[in-house]
C-alpha cells in the first residue's frame, strides 16, 4: 500500500500492541485489554472537589510466561504525554475493583518489595499486577517509555518493570500490567461527536457521538510503526489470545448501532466505580463488552468495533441559548416589520 495513503488514514488509524521477545526462554502469550470511560459523555456532572471530568482509556496486559518477554510496546494512534498516563496497580488492591475487573472471586494482596499486588483466586495465583516507579508527578522513565512517532504515541514497558513483577514468582505464574490514559476534550481520535447544525434553534438535539476502535489493523497503521514491529518481534511474535474491549457511557446515551454482537451489558454499579476515578463517574452509567478469544492454534491477529451513540442533548444552557436565539429573531422580526411599515407609509404620503 502507498505510504501516502497509508498516513492519509492515520486520523482514524489503529492502535497496536506488540511484544520483543527474549530467545531462549519458553514462549509467551498474551490478552489485550481495553477500556473506554466516556465520562465526560453526561454535560451536567460535575466531578468530585473540583476536579476536573475526563475520559480515558485504560489498556491492560495480561502476560503468560513474562520472563521470555523483554518489552512490550503499545501504539496510541494520538499524541499523549507522561502526565497524561496513570498506573492503576493501586486500584487493583481493592478486592471489589479487581473483582469487578476480572470477574473473578479474588483476594488482593500489596506487596512492597518489589511493589506489586499478588491477585489469588481460591485455587491459587491468578495473576501479579506490578506498580510502576514513580518519578516525581510521572511514572518512572526506566520502566516506562514513551516516543511520539508518526502523529501517535509509543508507550514501551521495559524489562526492568517484567524482572520487578516477576521476582521469586514460580512457573505459571501470570503478569499484569495496567495503564490509564487520559485523554483531552481536543483529543477526539477515540470518541467524535457529530452536532446537528440547527441545535442553537431547538430546546433539545440529538447528538450523535461514534467509537471507531480498531486493534492490529494494519491497513490503518502508519507504515514506520508496521515496520517496527517487524523489526521488534523477528522471528518469535507473541500470540495474542484474547482481545477485550468495554466501553462506560452515560445512560441518557443510547446504543444505535455496534459492527459486532457486544459479549454483555450491564448498568455500572455506584460501588466502587464511584471512587474508580478521582473525579467521581455519573450516576447511572451503561457498560457494554466486546470479546474475542483465540481458537487453538490460531493466535488473534486484529480487532475492530465501530459503536454509535445517540445522546439528547438538553437542559438549563440549551434552552437559555434557544430562548436567547428566539428572542433575537423576535427582535429582528419586528424591526424589519416595523422597517416595512415604516416604508410602505411612507410610499403612499
Amino acid at each position: 500500500m502507498n505510504m501516502n495513503v497509508r498516513q492519509a488514514s492515520r486520523k482514524d488509524g489503529s492502535m497496536a500492541l506488540w511484544c520483543r521477545s527474549v530467545g531462549n526462554q519458553p514462549t509467551a502469550s498474551l490478552e489485550a485489554h481495553f477500556n473506554l470511560w466516556r465520562i465526560a459523555g453526561d454535560r451536567e456532572f460535575k466531578g468530585k472537589g473540583g476536579r476536573v471530568v475526563r475520559d480515558f482509556l485504560e489498556i491492560g496486559v495480561m502476560l503468560s510466561n513474562p520472563l521470555s518477554v523483554d518489552q512490550i510496546n503499545i501504539f496510541l494512534p494520538t499524541a499523549v504525554t507522561l502526565e497524561d498516563i496513570e498506573d492503576c496497580s493501586a486500584r487493583l488492591a481493592d478486592p471489589s475493583v479487581a473483582q469487578g475487573i476480572f470477574n473473578e472471586p479474588l483476594e488482593c494482596t500489596k506487596v512492597l518489595r518489589p511493589a506489586r499486588v499478588d491477585l489469588k483466586t481460591p485455587e491459587g495465583m491468578f495473576c501479579r499486577v506490578h506498580e510502576f516507579m514513580r518519578d516525581d508527578r510521572a511514572i518512572d522513565s526506566s520502566q516506562l517509555g514513551i516516543a511520539h512517532e508518526s502523529g501517535g504515541t509509543v508507550l514501551s514497558i521495559m524489562r526492568s518493570a517484567v524482572e520487578s513483577v516477576c521476582s521469586n514468582s514460580k512457573d505459571g505464574e501470570r503478569a499484569y500490567f495496567r495503564l490509564r490514559v487520559f485523554l483531552s476534550p481536543s483529543n477526539s481520535h477515540f470518541i467524535r461527536v457529530i452536532s446537528p447544525g440547527d441545535k442553537s434553534f431547538q430546546s433539545g438535539s440529538d447528538e450523535i457521538e461514534y467509537i471507531d476502535f480498531r486493534f492490529n489493523e494494519l491497513r490503518t497503521l502508519p507504515v514506520p510503526v508496521e515496520q517496527r514491529m517487524n523489526a521488534d518481534e523477528g522471528s518469535v511474535k507473541v500470540p495474542v489470545t484474547l482481545i477485550a474491549f468495554l466501553t462506560a457511557f452515560p445512560i441518557n446515551s443510547d446504543l444505535a448501532a455496534s459492527s459486532i454482537t457486544w459479549h454483555k451489558n450491564r448498568l455500572l454499579e455506584a460501588m466502587p466505580w464511584s471512587d474508580y476515578v478521582d473525579s467521581g463517574v455519573p450516576d447511572g452509567m451503561v457498560v457494554y463488552h466486546w470479546r474475542r478469544k483465540a481458537e487453538p492454534g490460531k493466535p488473534l491477529l486484529d480487532f475492530s468495533s465501530f459503536v454509535k451513540l445517540q445522546t439528547r442533548r438538553t437542559g438549563r444552557r440549551t434552552v437559555t441559548v434557544y430562548l436567547l436565539v428566539a428572542f433575537l429573531f423576535g427582535l429582528a422580526g419586528n424591526v424589519v416589520a416595523s422597517g416595512l411599515t415604516s416604508f410602505v407609509a411612507y410610499l403612499y404620503q
